[in-house]
């Protein structure tokens, strides 16, 4: 067995080079070439298997659906990085299941290597629409953030992963893998190095693993294309796929084989299996594009990923192996140390190009302390341990490394790369209205929304892009309707820069829709699914009308009003109802601005809304600090509806929840929020106010926090009143004045919380109240203790705490 495949013989001696070497050349006119995608060593090798063997027809590995993309894939002008996006649906509980993945193609990757062969090129694994019919978790193309089509070794036999890993003594797999079949592996043949991985895939495929019904499948089509292929009379034929795959294969074309081969499968445990059939689409995929992609992007996908870590490690491992170096997985260290120590010096650091130098050195020394070559790992442990001074730098470093070994450059597509219909309708609606549609420097547009339809209808799109979070169109001033922001402005004010980012995002958003309409529609109808498939705040579907709004989706405006009408039969959550109601009422009153969306059951809606919100506000419950912070927010908002006499804020049903609150058992804010409402509203009279904040004010000594914290709900909504209510300011005075001093470093942040909320002039004209004669001055004429004082009294409490401690009370 070669060292190459030293981790993977050291646990089991049962293949011999015979019995692999009957499995990669099975025929004269066949080879069988098992890789790991985006390994650069299994291109090389492949790329000597191609100059030796000839092939006439090359068969990958990758749903059958990429073969439409083969003239952009194959133009001179493409280059990586790309990826093949393809986007379907499922039937689903509740709705289409939108599915997506991609196929990512590296400088380095073998299938790309493949791809550029002058030989006929063929993708024959299973059609991805109907793999997903096959799938165990098809939910996984719907739910994670970037789900590639490929599988880890590590997924498909941990266990056996977890064995060679600690026989070898390495972190992971990674580690394993670059040790034993990458860059930290002494040099071999191609017949070697897919010998070596051969038998490592067998390891892997043991114990029936491989044996579920998606595997199945796509090798039985595999297999099928195989034999079609082999029925072509006089050409050779070269296949190209994950090891895994391999022996499943084979199995299902053991009658073609020789009986060495069929007899090797045996051997190994591989179970003959018929002649397959090619398997009949039953779901169609909607939609197959090529996209650029970038190394950053590969490597982002960490733990679904199918490729290598730090893709720009292995991007300059295999330039070096093209430019011939003698040793690649070395070549490029010092150039890698010494930009890793520039791009640190520009952040301060004060690292150097010896020290790069050493970096180099010490991964070297660290391989020969381990007893085999040096690779990637001993490389960034030595950059580390060289660079890195103390734990501040470790941040630096990091996003220096990140910089080199995922650098975020996009591929680019050939000129005869197909459009995205998405893609060409938003192009048209640029074209229509003026807008930047090529990478030009970034561009302004204003737009007046209450005197122009035009406006209106350009502000619809961007709204739209905006919502489908396209890299376009950055609102940088005006009204912002769902954000409840500058709504007193009138114009809005966007920056918009096409940029390559823009059409990579909206190819893969086809998967929502032809024109930008729908894709909006359908990203939107999606978000009402999983709001309605959800609990808690993030269920809440009042955002939604506003966006509905917004983006002029008239279509949608009946269901989204069902989704709130069912939410709020179910919702018993006081601070929910009370930010349903803000939503809402910033629907209600932007629907002029607006304009073109009818909705005459909001406004029924709203009206139950505030009615359900008053009814539960009393059983509130104290909750956290964000919680009380909101909830003041509210009391506020509702308050202000009130105020401005809107027709569906009931003013009654308001202030008998906040006499309410006043004995409930809430954060203290919130009690001070109510009363500052009941006090504006004029439901409480000066005596009434004035003997609420009393009691507030009386339970100073025993909770200066909840004084404070009282105060700032309060001074949220009737700051006026106090500063134009000097009793009670004097009384204030008396409170602070009487406090020792831990109470004074207890209850002043929340003190000085509560009168930041205070305006300029509102701050001038306390001053004055407190420089005055009046409630102030006693305040400001109080000596400050001096050290010895300070000492006695620290003693004096220490004291006093532990006698009320041995009589049972806690301080």
């Amino acid at each position: 067995m070669p060292e190459s495949a030293a981790g993977a013989a050291s646990v089991d001696q049962r293949f011999s080079r015979a019995q692999l070497d009957s499995l990669l050349a099975p025929l004269p006119n066949l080879r069988m070439v098992p890789v790991r995608h985006h390994s650069p060593r299994c291109s090389h090798h492949l790329q000597q298997l191609l100059a030796e063997f000839q092939p006439d027809l090359l068969l990958i590995e990758g749903p059958q659906e990429i073969n439409a993309l083969l003239p952009a894939l194959r133009h001179p002008q493409a280059r990586p990085p790309l990826a093949a996006y393809l986007h379907s649906e499922l039937p689903g509980a509740e709705g289409a299941l939108r599915c997506r993945s991609y196929l990512p193609f590296a400088d380095f990757s073998p299938e790309w290597l493949a791809l550029r062969h002058p030989a006929e090129v063929r993708f024959i694994d299973l059609a991805w629409g109907q793999r997903l019919a096959h799938s165990a978790d098809p939910e996984f193309f719907v739910t994670a953030p970037e789900p590639l089509l490929a599988v880890e070794p590590a997924q498909q036999a941990p266990d056996v992963l977890k064995r060679l890993i600690a026989q070898a003594g390495c972190a992971d797999f990674d580690g394993w893998w670059d040790r034993h079949f990458e860059s930290g592996c002494a040099p071999a043949s191609a017949d070697e190095h897919f010998a070596s991985l051969l038998a490592f895939s067998l390891l892997l495929r043991g114990d029936g693993r491989g044996d579920d019904a998606e595997n199945q499948a796509r090798e039985q089509q595999m297999a099928a294309d195989l034999r079609t292929a082999l029925g072509e009379q006089g050409r050779r034929i070269l296949l190209v796929c994950g090891g895994f795959h391999l022996p499943g294969i084979l199995a299902r074309v053991a009658d073609l084989l020789p009986q060495a081969s069929t007899a090797t499968l045996r051997a190994l445990g591989c179970r003959l299996l018929p002649p397959p059939v090619a398997l009949a689409a039953e779901r169609e995929t909607l939609g197959v594009h090529l996209i650029p992609y970038s190394l950053q992007r590969l490597a982002a996908s960490s733990g679904y990923a199918a490729g290598l870590p730090h893709p720009g490690f292995y991007q300059r491992v295999w330039q070096d192996w093209q430019a011939g170096s003698a040793q690649p997985w070395q070549a490029g260290w010092p150039q890698l140390a010494a930009r890793l120590t520039t791009d640190m010096r520009k952040s301060g650091l004060p690292v150097t190009l010896p020290d790069a130098s050493e970096a180099v050195g010490m991964a070297a020394r660290l391989a020969a302390l381990r007893g085999h070559p040096a690779g990637r790992d001993e490389l960034l442990e030595a950059l580390q341990s060289t660079l890195v001074r103390d734990s501040g730098d470790l941040p630096h470093f990091q996003r220096a490394l990140a910089a080199q070994l995922a650098p975020p450059q996009l591929g680019s597509l050939p000129p005869n790369a197909p459009v995205a219909p998405l893609l060409q309708d938003v192009q048209a609606f640029c074209r229509q209205w003026q807008l930047p549609e090529r990478p030009l420097p970034a561009k302004r547009r204003e737009l007046d929304l209450y005197r122009s339809e035009r406006h209106r209808q350009i502000s619809r799109g961007l709204q739209r892009l905006r919502f489908l979070e396209v890299p376009y169109a950055t609102r940088e001033a005006g009204p912002d309707f769902v954000a409840g922001t500058e709504l007193q402005r009138v114009r809005e004010s966007w920056r918009l820069a096409w940029q390559l980012e823009t059409a990579t995002r909206l190819t893969e958003l086809s998967r929502y829709g032809a024109s930008l309409e729908e894709a909006a529609i359908n990203r939107l109808l999606e978000q009402l699914q999983q709001a309605a498939s959800s609990s808690g705040r993030a269920a809440n579907p009042a955002h939604l009308v506003l966006e509905v709004l917004v983006m002029g989706l008239s279509t949608l405006a009946g269901r989204v009003l069902d989704a709130v009408a069912v939410w709020l039969e179910q919702s018993f959550d006081a601070l929910q109802l009370a930010q349903l109601c803000s939503r809402l009422a910033q629907a209600v009153e932007a629907r002029a601005a607006l304009g073109a969306v009818e909705m005459p059951r909001l406004l029924p809606l709203l009206q139950r809304g505030w009615q359900q919100c008053c009814q539960h506000l009393p059983a509130l419950g104290s909750g956290d600090a964000q919680q009380a912070a909101e909830a003041v927010d509210a009391l506020a908002d509702l308050h202000g509806m009130a105020c401005r006499a809107a027709p569906w804020a009931v003013r009654e049903l308001l202030l008998e929840a906040c006499v309410a609150l006043q004995q409930a058992a809430v954060a203290p804010s919130v009690r001070g929020a109510a009363a500052g409402v009941l006090v504006m509203s004029a439901h409480w009279d000066e005596e009434q106010t004035a003997a609420a904040l009393g009691r507030e004010l009386g339970r100073s000594q025993l909770a200066p926090v909840e004084m404070g914290e009282y105060l700032t709900g309060f001074l949220r909504i009737a700051r006026g009143w106090l500063l134009g209510h000097p009793p009670t300011l004097q009384r204030l005075t008396d409170c602070i004045a009487a406090w020792d001093e831990e109470a004074f470093l207890a209850g002043l942040p929340p003190l000085r919380l509560a009168f930041s909320q205070l305006t300029r002039r509102e701050q001038r004209q306390l001053a004055a109240l407190l420089a005055g004669e009046g409630a102030g001055a006693k305040l400001l004429d109080l000596p400050l203790p001096d050290n010895q004082s300070l000492h006695a009294s620290h003693a004096l409490h220490a004291l006093v705490s532990r006698v009320m401690h041995d009589w049972g009370f806690r301080d």
